[in-house]
């Protein structure tokens, strides 16, 4: 069902001001995969490269792809005279990489925005080469707020939207991105031959804004990464999963 969503909202990247939650990620991204690993890293949906640069230590090659290019200009200008990096304006669903080509592969809070979410996730499991691996954050459905915002007909509303995603039907009619469960996320990436390895979830950093009480949220910080393993994980902001592709049995 996520593909029957209305026209998506392309987002805006969480650049490298919003620092708690770039750290908050890549930790997270780097406990559950194999980092540094060698070998090419893809980030699919890379914005300005904030997650991509923390993430690429031990690397030889890093590829970050995006649609948005005045992003790619900014990742660009960022890694200028590096040569491990590889930039290019590419959707997701038609990758011009060969078969099993990356080591590593992370998108971060961007398949909630593709507009041909199958495609996509089958592009990604393709140039993932055997024993390589996938780590992905996106919106969680058991978050009680919507952070995107709705569009009903022509009018829009952006921010949160207390509830709507436990109300499937309407979030699908209205919301402006997805959200998932992991079993949505199995539903893409397992069936395309990737075994699920880890699953964790993040709470708010209260750096991107969405509501006026931002500020003053803030000094929760702490609470919300103590919340992050406490028995209540599961209604986090987002969910965290890594995936491996599995080696082919020895022939006899």
């Amino acid at each position: 069902m996520l593909e029957h969503y209305q026209p998506l909202y392309v987002g805006a990247p969480r650049d490298a001001s919003c620092h708690r939650t770039v750290e908050v990620i890549t930790g997270k991204l780097r406990r559950l995969g194999r980092f540094p690993a060698g070998g090419r890293l893809l980030d699919v949906g890379c914005g300005d490269g904030a997650f991509t640069r923390v993430l690429a230590d031990g690397f030889h090659e890093v590829h970050g792809i995006d649609v948005q290019e005045d992003y790619l200009a900014r990742f660009r200008e960022a890694v200028k005279g590096d040569e491990r990096f590889t930039l290019v304006n590419m959707s997701a669903s038609a990758m011009e990489f060969p078969d099993d080509f990356f080591d590593t592969i992370v998108t971060i809070e961007t398949l909630e925005h593709v507009p041909e979410l199958p495609a996509a996730a089958a592009e990604i499991c393709r140039v993932i080469r055997p024993g390589g691996e996938l780590l992905i954050t996106v919106p969680n459905r058991w978050f009680p707020f919507e952070n995107h915002g709705i569009r009903i007909g022509s009018w829009q509303k952006n921010g949160r939207i207390p509830l709507l995603p436990y109300l499937p039907c309407l979030h699908r009619r209205w919301a402006i991105a997805r959200v998932f469960t992991v079993r949505d996320l199995d539903s893409l990436f397992v069936t395309n031959g990737l075994t699920r390895v880890g699953v964790e979830y993040a709470w708010p950093t209260f750096e991107h804004g969405g509501n006026r009480f931002q500020g003053c949220l803030r000094p929760l910080f702490g609470l919300m990464r103590k919340m992050e393993s406490s028995p209540l994980r599961m209604f986090g902001t987002s969910v965290v999963t890594r995936y491996v592709r599995p080696l082919p049995f020895p022939k006899c």
